[in-house]
């Protein structure tokens, strides 16, 4: 892996420098991210992806939830959309606009958060154990928080 996976465009935008098969497990990986928000057959996997605006009012919450999930949702689809739309164009390199970026940035956090619930991953986790059960999905996670970083770096200028 190279130190950063976005670069400054020459031109104008963000330019994400992947191969082919590293883009496709992106896009599959948002694909499987709006499966879990339109099938919700476990809620606890995307449960970070929702928090809880209301935790000592329970009925308050209750009704955020009904009021806002449904919006959340649509948005986080649209955005997964878009992201998968700007992925599936170019060859090694795809030009993002700061929207686009933001959003691309969303998206990857939302997979991220997701798999962070399944591997049980908290604010203090910064290494994960060689011989941890699921060695694949931390070194996924890890790949993910790279990606993430590195279009934080290039957003930012750092």
């Amino acid at each position: 892996m190279s130190e950063h996976a976005f670069t400054r465009g020459r031109g104008g935008g963000y330019v994400l420098r992947l191969g082919t098969e590293e883009r496709a497990l992106v896009s599959r990986l948002l694909d499987e991210l709006s499966s879990l928000l339109t099938d919700p057959t476990d809620p606890a996997m995307t449960a970070r992806l929702f928090p809880v605006v209301h935790p000592d009012r329970p009925e308050q919450e209750a009704e955020y939830q009904r009021l806002m999930r449904d919006e959340l949702v649509t948005s986080r689809l649209a955005g997964i959309t878009m992201v998968k739309d700007v992925l599936g164009g170019g060859g090694k390199k795809v030009t993002f606009t700061e929207d686009q970026l933001g959003v691309f940035m969303q998206a990857l956090n939302s997979v991220r958060l997701v798999l962070g619930t399944m591997l049980d991953v908290t604010e203090d986790d910064d290494t994960f154990p060689d011989d941890a059960p699921l060695v694949p999905e931390y070194q996924l996670y890890a790949y993910l928080s790279w990606l993430l970083d590195s279009a934080v770096h290039v957003l930012t200028g750092a």
